[in-house]
């Protein structure tokens, strides 16, 4: 087995690991052997395991961020069809994954938003940044009247990506992403669908 002492090399092999079973049943023991690296290896970059946390969290929304910016940025589509996309993808991600894993912001939110403030307050920032970024498609989807000019997309965004994290979760219960291909139907086709031309 290669041995890794490459600090982003240990961040990636502990995101998988946490991915599949959670963070609490992480051991650190675990990781240092998937990555093949002595224990004082892992201490020499992570001062406590909660600094890994947020390491780990920093860099699987470095991943989401290269995934979702290309989408939110491509003027080809419309700004809806732009925020459409970027949940359609990402569930394609989940079910490439047989529906296991999740949104490791999700599960550490659940997991670990009660036990470190620095990494709820992490979380926290992702998921703000993320509904930002679709409140300012949404802006633009009511400034070319494709949705209605009275909702408020900062509220609709923060709803979006609240219900995007309950589908997620409900789908990983169920094994199936039908709650989350319901998420697509009920906000895209029918509660935000095309606007009839008055």
């Amino acid at each position: 087995m290669k041995r890794i002492h490459n600090k982003d090399d240990i961040v990636q092999v502990g995101l998988d690991l946490v991915l599949s079973r959670g963070f609490n049943a992480t051991g650190v023991e675990a990781i240092l052997k998937q990555a093949n690296v002595p224990k004082g290896s892992f201490y020499n970059f992570f001062s406590s395991k909660e600094e890994f946390a947020l390491a780990i969290i920093d860099k699987y929304v470095a991943g989401r961020v290269e995934v979702l910016y290309p989408i939110f940025s491509d003027e080809s589509l419309p700004p809806l069809e732009r925020v459409r996309k970027s949940f359609e993808t990402t569930i394609a991600t989940f079910e490439g994954a047989d529906c296991s894993k999740g949104c490791l912001i999700g599960n550490l939110g659940q997991e670990m938003a009660d036990q470190f403030e620095n990494v709820r307050q992490s979380l926290e920032k992702s998921l703000q940044e993320w509904a930002r970024a679709v409140s300012g498609l949404l802006l633009q989807a009511q400034k070319e009247k494709s949705i209605a000019p009275d909702l408020d997309t900062d509220m609709l965004a923060e709803n979006l990506v609240s219900s995007f994290q309950g589908a997620l979760l409900r789908s990983k219960v169920k094994k199936s992403p039908e709650p989350l291909k319901n998420f697509i139907h009920l906000y895209f086709d029918v509660f935000l669908g095309q606007r009839e031309e008055i």
